[in-house]
C-alpha cells in the first residue's frame, strides 16, 4: 500500500518552440492511493487512484469551469496494471500493461483542469541492473511506456514517456536518487488556438505535450516493511506543456507481513 502527496506550481508554458510565457499560475495538490498485490512469484497487480485540487489565478483564464480563481477537488482517472517479472539477470526486465480509466466527467479545459478525460491503454517495460561490481550500494533503472490515447475530434495523440534513474545506499535504511524523465508527442497539435478555432474546447486534451523534467530524491527505510520518500522536481525544457516550476512529492509505503 502507497499514499502519496505532490504539490506542483505551474507559473509559465511552453509554447511550441521552447519559448516560455506567463499566462498565469496553477496551483495543483494531488492525494494518491495505491495498492500492489503478486498473485503469483513473477505477476504483480496494481491499482491507484489520485483525489487531485487545483487553483488558477492570472489573466489567462481560459476555462470558466475550473479558472476562476478557487479550489477545484476532483477524483480523477483509475489507473491498473499488470507486470510481469520476465528476465532477473543480467539485467532485470519486467514488461507491463496498464489502463487509465476516467472515473468521472471532469473540466478537461483551462489551465486548472485536472486532467483529461481520456482512456489510456500503455505498453512497456521497466528495466533494472545493480552496479555493485563498480560502486558497492549503486544502481540503475529506467521505465518506457507508449500510450495509445483515445482520439479527439479525429486526431491521433498518442505519447512516450521514458524515466531515467541512478540512485546510491548509502546504508541500509538510506538511499539517494536522480531522475529524468521525458514526453514525446506522437500527434496532437500546437497550442495556444484561438479561442474561434474549432479545436479551441478540445485543445487542452490535444496539445502535443513534450518535456524533460528532473527528481531529486531520498528515501529511508525505517523497517522491511515501511519506506518513506521525499521528491523535488523541477522542468528543464517542454513543448505545449505546462512548466513544472516546483514539484514536491512525499510518499509512504506499507507491505503487511506475508501469511
Amino acid at each position: 500500500m502507497t499514499l502519496s502527496y505532490s504539490s506542483v506550481l505551474n507559473k509559465k508554458h511552453y509554447l511550441p518552440d521552447g519559448t516560455e510565457l506567463d499566462v498565469g499560475h496553477t496551483q495543483s495538490d494531488t492525494v494518491g492511493v495505491s495498492a500492489s498485490y503478486a498473485p503469483a512469484d513473477r505477476w504483480l497487480l496494481v491499482a491507484g487512484l489520485p483525489l487531485v485540487q487545483t487553483k488558477f489565478h492570472g489573466a489567462g483564464a481560459h476555462g470558466p469551469a475550473v479558472d476562476h480563481g478557487h479550489n477545484n477537488v476532483f477524483v480523477t482517472d483509475l489507473r491498473l496494471e499488470l507486470r510481469y517479472q520476465a528476465v532477473d539477470y543480467p539485467v532485470a526486465l519486467a514488461p507491463f500493461v496498464a489502463a487509465v480509466i476516467p472515473t468521472n466527467n471532469y473540466p478537461v479545459l483551462g489551465h486548472a483542469a485536472p486532467g483529461r478525460g481520456l482512456n489510456e491503454y500503455w505498453v512497456g517495460f521497466f528495466a533494472g541492473k545493480t552496479l555493485e561490481d563498480w560502486l558497492p550500494g549503486a544502481y540503475v533503472q529506467m521505465r518506457y511506456s507508449y500510450s495509445f490515447v483515445e482520439k479527439v475530434v479525429g486526431i491521433r495523440h498518442d505519447r512516450s514517456n521514458l524515466d531515467a534513474e541512478i540512485g546510491y545506499f548509502f546504508s541500509p535504511e538510506w538511499s539517494v536518487q536522480a531522475v529524468g524523465a521525458w514526453q514525446w508527442a506522437h500527434g496532437g497539435i500546437d497550442v495556444p488556438v484561438p479561442a474561434a478555432s474549432p479545436l479551441f474546447p478540445y485543445h487542452d486534451q490535444l496539445a502535443a505535450a513534450g518535456f524533460l523534467n528532473v527528481t531529486g530524491g531520498l528515501a529511508w527505510f525505517p523497517t522491511e516493511r515501511h519506506s518513506v520518500s521525499l521528491n523535488y522536481t523541477q522542468s528543464l525544457r517542454g513543448s505545449n506543456a505546462h512548466k513544472v516550476d516546483r514539484g514536491i512529492s512525499v510518499a509512504f509505503g506499507y507491505r503487511p507481513r506475508p501469511r
